[in-house]
């Protein structure tokens, strides 16, 4: 019988990258240096403190199969930039027809990991769609969506959006490659276009698997979103994060309640040196 065990949202404590490299303009490196006593924006604690351990992915540009129902379509690509300012990510897949979909999150780094500023998001001819989170509000943070204008509830500590959390999960990977034992299950406050709630994940541990065909045998660690009553779109998400990619995405599924399932696949990996020529 599998005993599951919460982790709820917990401040983070950088941790330096073993690797050393040769800085290069446009490139950056996986720490991000924040001054002592620099306050967080979120929680209201100071950066410097005993916590988590956190080490951003190195930022790279990465290729991805990119699958509908099984049928593949065309290569999807993830551009992670993490420097002094913050951190950049952006996606885009490819889909013949309806007009690719692209998704983009910007933010910092505070006192909890990543701390977006901007979420937004297209599906092809779509209108576009939006979270602002503002963080400098008088009175304490709060959020704005682009589908309830109206509604502007307060950021709890730790937020992520739907695609920064895969990052936050990686960073706390490469700080830790021992948490999230097999029946763990963590707990992240997420915004969609609406509202903020809980995310709870379902770790199946670390495993030495071949979940992501193009990289064979691997060791990977597997997430899986738990259904909630809030659910209205009755999304189901799966992550395999590869160790040998610095625990960076090698498989994203998205089942919606139709049925369609969305898939990236990795593919290649390249340094953002190389990328961005």
């Amino acid at each position: 019988m599998a005993i599951l065990k919460e982790e709820p949202v917990k401040q983070i404590k950088m941790a330096r990258s073993a690797k050393k490299a040769v800085p290069q303009v446009g490139n950056s490196s996986s720490e991000i240096a924040v001054p002592a006593g620099v306050a967080a924006e979120q929680g209201g604690a100071l950066f410097e403190q005993d916590g988590m351990a956190f080490r951003l992915p190195e930022s790279a540009l990465l290729y991805y199969d990119a699958y509908v129902d099984g049928q593949q379509v065309q290569t999807g690509e993830i551009k992670w930039i993490a420097d002094d300012s913050g951190y950049s990510l952006s996606i885009t897949i490819p889909y013949a027809f309806v007009g690719p979909f692209v998704f983009e999150s910007k933010g910092k780094i505070d006192a909890y990991g990543l701390a977006p500023s901007i979420y937004w998001a297209q599906r092809g001819k779509n209108p576009p769609r939006f979270s602002r989170f503002e963080r400098n509000a008088q009175g304490g943070p709060v959020m704005f969506f682009s589908e309830k204008m109206d509604f502007s509830p307060p950021i709890p500590p730790g937020t992520q959006d739907r695609f920064s959390l895969i990052f936050q999960f990686a960073s706390l990977l490469n700080g830790d490659g021992k948490i999230d034992e097999a029946g763990t299950i963590r707990s992240i406050p997420v915004a969609s276009f609406d509202m903020i709630e809980p995310w709870q994940f379902k770790s199946y541990g670390e495993l030495i698997s071949d979940d992501v065909p193009s990289m064979g045998v691997t060791t990977l660690r597997h997430y899986e979103l738990l259904d909630r009553p809030s659910n209205k779109f009755k999304r189901r998400v799966d992550l395999w994060l590869v160790r040998d990619l610095d625990w960076l995405p090698g498989r994203i599924r998205t089942t919606e309640a139709n049925g369609r399932v969305f898939e990236l696949v990795f593919k290649q990996k390249a340094p953002l040196s190389r990328a961005s020529e």
